[in-house]
């Protein structure tokens, strides 16, 4: 039985919001990586749980197409229904993410935590990570842009975006920390501090994807 078409209209805008949500998503992330100290994060904490609902968000398509593999799939869900008299929702959400958010409200917010590190480094804290935050806010149209490519529209298109988005923090980032870390323990040992910790943090980060293969050795998998 096929769906009526109102129902496949909200159905379809319902699947178009779902890119400006996922850009909410990686904003929301930015916010709650400061909270969360910004050069760590809680497992299970809130930066996490952002970037998985952007990933979810992403690949609500390929979910779609794995449950339809198992039968469970609506019938008369496919590429004739459009938003219809829907559109307008999600062209104001759209242009709400980028000309409000994105231009105007993220650089504001940037500026202003790069004022909360110039207050933390007068109090005596670390400012980096009101900076990392800024930078990850900056960098989100970037970021999402790359979280798109991503998207390989498959069935298991989300667990293909959560493996491709732990490479690219061992390749690309993890090497950047490192060698903000190796600057850290050079300052620390100037400053006649314990930099042991920022030597070990470098090493680690450089061979972080040999360490994890290194403990899938070791349990079998």
């Amino acid at each position: 039985m096929s769906l009526p078409p109102f129902l496949g209209n909200v159905i379809a805008l319902l699947l178009a919001l779902m890119v400006p949500a996922a850009l909410g998503c990686l904003v929301l992330a930015g916010l709650s990586l400061r909270a969360e100290g910004g050069i760590n994060y809680q497992v299970g904490g809130s930066f996490l749980k952002y970037i998985l609902w952007a990933a979810i968000f992403l690949t609500v398509q390929g979910i779609g197409s794995w449950f339809a593999g198992l039968g469970l799939g609506l019938n008369g869900i496919s590429g004739s229904f459009g938003t219809g008299f829907l559109a307008p929702i999600v062209t104001v959400a759209t242009k709400f993410m980028q000309d409000v958010v994105l231009a105007h409200l993220i650089p504001v917010i940037a500026a202003a935590l790069v004022l909360k590190a110039i207050l933390d480094t007068a109090e005596g804290h670390s400012p980096l990570a009101s900076i990392i935050s800024a930078l990850f806010l900056l960098g989100v149209q970037g970021l999402f842009t790359i979280f798109q490519g991503w998207n390989d529209g498959t069935q298991f298109a989300t667990t293909d975006f959560l493996v491709n988005a732990w490479n690219y923090l061992a390749s690309q980032l993890c090497p950047l920390a490192a060698a903000l870390a190796i600057g850290g323990a050079v300052l620390a040992y100037v400053r006649n501090r314990n930099w042991m910790w920022y030597a070990a943090s470098s090493f680690g980060l450089l061979t972080v994807s040999g360490l994890w293969y290194l403990i899938k050795a070791m349990a079998g998998a």
